[in-house]
């Protein structure tokens, strides 16, 4: 007959700013411990709680245990820390073949249309009231200044240098008809683009008012406006 196995559980968890005090331990089976962990993850949904209830079970391995740990203790990584390449590729390997949980499955999703914008079904339409207040949310001071923070654009800038453009290689062929922009020159067509027409903008020149830039024909200035473009730099 196996020795019952007995475990110290904090009543209030460590992770939750418990204390070792004898008043916060009790003595519990493996299972209860399980229990206990489950009714906290039910009630408080700290994933700590999930990592133990689950372990204690037996549901999860250690593997995937360790998993768990490392990529939610540091979640938005308010230390700044970096796993090494060595965790990195012990916690890549952690996940192939059959240690992934959706080895052999089909993707949940598969079938299922995306939604469109938003989550939103496509074709959805905004109701005036709706379309009102976004448009009022997005009219207040400040709403767009986190386009123009330095660091955001150094980030993106470093992280689109050596990228190849889906264009590059691609050029403009016509056949005196239809234009199109391609790698290959498709049969009956020849290099280059058709002539644009440009009768629309003909006689129009530039005008600003100090804050926006505008095209306007001599005799349809608006009020405000004066001749010459503003330089965004």
């Amino acid at each position: 007959m196996k020795k019952q196995i007995y475990h110290l559980h904090h009543l209030i968890p460590k992770h939750a700013g418990g204390t070792d005090d004898p008043s916060n331990l009790v003595e519990l089976t493996i299972e209860e411990h399980a229990e206990a962990h489950c009714k906290l993850y039910e009630e408080y949904g700290r994933w700590q709680d999930r990592v133990a209830w689950l372990s204690l079970s037996g549901i999860m391995k250690d593997e995937e245990r360790i998993y768990e740990i490392c990529s939610n203790s540091n979640k938005g990584n308010p230390t700044n820390y970096t796993h090494s390449d060595n965790i990195k590729l012990e916690l890549s390997e952690m996940r192939m073949g059959e240690n992934n949980p959706m080895y052999g499955l089909p993707a949940p999703n598969r079938g299922i249309k995306r939604p469109g914008v938003g989550g939103r079904k496509k074709g959805t339409v905004w109701s005036e009231e709706e379309r009102q207040s976004q448009m009022y949310v997005r009219s207040q001071p400040g709403y767009y200044d986190y386009l123009q923070d330095p660091e955001r654009r150094r980030k993106i800038s470093e992280s689109n240098k050596g990228r190849q453009g889906a264009a590059k290689g691609k050029y403009w062929f016509n056949n005196g008809v239809l234009q199109t922009y391609a790698f290959k020159c498709p049969d009956g067509y020849v290099k280059g683009r058709l002539p644009c027409k440009t009768n629309g903008k003909k006689g129009m020149k530039w005008y600003n008012n100090g804050i926006v830039n505008k095209q306007f024909r001599d005799n349809n200035i608006e009020e405000g406006f004066v001749r010459g473009k503003l330089c965004k730099k």
